[in-house]
C-alpha cells in the first residue's frame, strides 16, 4: 500500500498551534503508511506581514487583553467573510502560498490554525487542489472562525466544542471528539512519586509546579511570594515547589536568590525539553489555560490552578475545566493563596480534580487524527 502524504499548516500566532503541528509530526513518524511535512501558511507571504500578523496577535494578548476578549467575542457572532479589499489582499498575499500547494498536491491538508484555509477558501478548489481540508482545533471550544465550507472533517477536544461547533453552521457528520494532539510523551503517565525520584525531588511531599507563559512584568516574582506565603501557613507538613521559567533567564536569577520557608523545597528551571515529566511529578499545575498547556494537563492527570486567563480561547479553557471540576481559577494573584489553602485543607478535592482529569484526557488525540483522517482519504472521503 503507497503511503498516504500529509501536508499539515499552522499560523505563526501563539505557540500552541505550533506545538499541535509538532505533535502530529511525531506521531507521524510512528506509523508506516503515511508521511508528513509541516510548514507555516505565513512563510509564503511576505515577513512585513507575517511579522503583523504574529505581533499584533501578541501585543493584543499580552498589553491590551480586555480588548482581544472583545474582538474574540465579537468575531463569534457571525460566521467570516471576506469582501471587497480584503479578498483582493488575500488574492495577492497568499498567491505564493496557492501555488506550494498545487505543486505538493499532498493527499490530505490538516491544519491547526484556521488560517491556512480560510485565507484561500474561495481559491483552494478552483485552482485543482483536491486533498481534503482538516480542521485540528487547538482549544477546548472552536471558534467561529474555524467553521468553513472548505473543510471535510474538524477535529475537537470536547463534546461541547463538538456542540457549539453544530451551532456555528458545522454539519454534525464532519465533526470528531478526538482532541488537541499533544506530544507522545504525553501518554507515557507514571506514579508522581516514581517520576520525582528520576528528577531528584523527594517523592513524599505534596509538589507544585508553576509553569509561566504571557504574564505581564513582575507578575510571576509576585506569584511565587504568595504561593510561599501560604505554604509557610501550614509549617507541619512539607513541600516541593517547582517554578519553570522556561527563556526568562531574569526570573531564574530571582528564583535562585529567593530564601523559601524551612518547609518548602523550591527548585527554580529554566527552559525544560521534558514538560511532560515534570507535570507528570506534580500534583497541582499552575499556570495559563493556553489550550496545549491545558491538554498536556490533563493528559498527564494534572488538576490545574489557572490565574488570570487571558478574556476569549483562555477563559472558555477555563470555563470547561473548572465545570468538569478538574481545576480551579483564581482571578488574581492574592486569589491564589486562598485557593491553595482551601486545597491544602480539604485535600479531598485534590482527589476528585485528579479523577476528574480523566474525562479531559486525550493524550493519544495525535495518533487517533492521523488514523481517522487516513481512513477518510483511503475511503474517497465516505463519511
Amino acid at each position: 500500500m503507497k503511503p498516504l502524504s500529509f501536508l499539515i499548516l499552522s499560523a505563526t500566532g501563539g505557540a500552541g498551534h505550533l506545538r499541535a503541528a509538532a505533535a502530529l509530526e511525531h506521531a507521524a513518524e510512528t506509523m508506516s503508511d503515511l508521511t508528513c511535512e509541516h510548514f507555516d501558511c505565513l512563510d509564503f507571504t511576505s515577513k512585513t506581514f507575517k511579522h503583523l500578523y504574529a505581533g499584533s496577535y501578541l501585543a493584543m494578548v499580552n498589553k491590551a487583553p480586555e480588548l482581544w476578549g472583545y474582538l474574540y467575542s465579537r468575531a463569534q457572532m457571525k460566521p467570516y467573510e471576506k469582501k471587497g479589499l480584503l479578498k483582493v489582499f488575500d488574492d495577492l498575499n497568499y498567491r505564493e502560498y496557492v501555488e506550494f500547494l498545487k505543486r505538493k498536491q499532498p493527499d490530505a491538508i490538516l491544519c491547526t490554525h484556521f488560517l491556512p484555509y480560510i485565507s484561500i477558501s474561495g481559491r483552494l478548489r478552483s485552482s485543482n487542489i483536491k486533498a481534503p481540508v482538516f480542521a485540528v482545533t487547538t482549544d477546548f471550544d472552536a471558534h467561529q472562525y474555524w467553521v468553513d465550507s472548505v473543510v471535510d472533517r474538524y477535529y475537537v477536544h470536547t463534546e461541547e466544542s463538538a456542540w457549539q461547533l453544530r451551532a456555528k453552521g458545522a454539519p454534525a457528520d464532519r465533526i470528531r471528539v478526538l482532541g488537541i494532539p499533544v506530544m507522545p510523551d504525553f501518554a507515557k503517565r507514571q506514579h508522581p512519586a516514581v517520576v520525582r525520584r528520576q528528577l531528584g525531588l523527594p517523592d513524599d511531599r505534596l509538589t507544585i509546579l508553576m509553569v509561566w507563559g504571557g504574564f505581564g512584568v513582575g507578575k510571576p516574582e509576585k506569584m511565587v511570594q504568595e504561593v510561599l506565603a501560604m505554604l509557610q501557613m501550614f509549617p507541619q507538613r512539607h513541600f516541593t515547589l517547582v517554578a519553570v521559567c522556561g527563556r526568562n533567564e531574569k526570573l531564574r536569577r530571582h528564583l535562585e536568590k529567593t530564601v523559601p520557608p524551612p518547609n518548602v523545597l523550591l527548585r527554580g528551571m529554566g527552559f525544560v525539553e521534558n514538560i511532560h515529566a515534570w507535570m507528570n511529578a506534580c500534583d497541582l499545575l499552575i499556570s495559563k489555560a493556553g489550550g496545549l498547556t491545558s491538554a498536556e494537563a490533563m493528559a498527564m492527570g494534572t488538576p490545574m490552578l489557572i490565574v488570570d486567563p487571558i478574556p476569549g480561547q483562555e477563559t472558555r479553557n477555563t470555563e470547561i475545566i473548572v465545570e468538569e471540576r478538574a481545576g480551579w481559577k483564581a482571578l488574581d494573584i492574592p486569589n491564589i493563596g486562598y485557593k491553595i489553602k482551601r486545597i491544602l485543607e480539604q485535600p479531598g478535592l485534590l482527589d476528585e480534580a485528579r479523577e476528574a482529569t480523566a474525562r479531559l484526557a486525550r493524550p493519544n488525540a495525535a495518533r487517533d487524527i492521523l488514523l481517522d483522517a487516513a481512513a477518510f482519504v483511503r475511503n474517497g472521503g465516505i463519511q
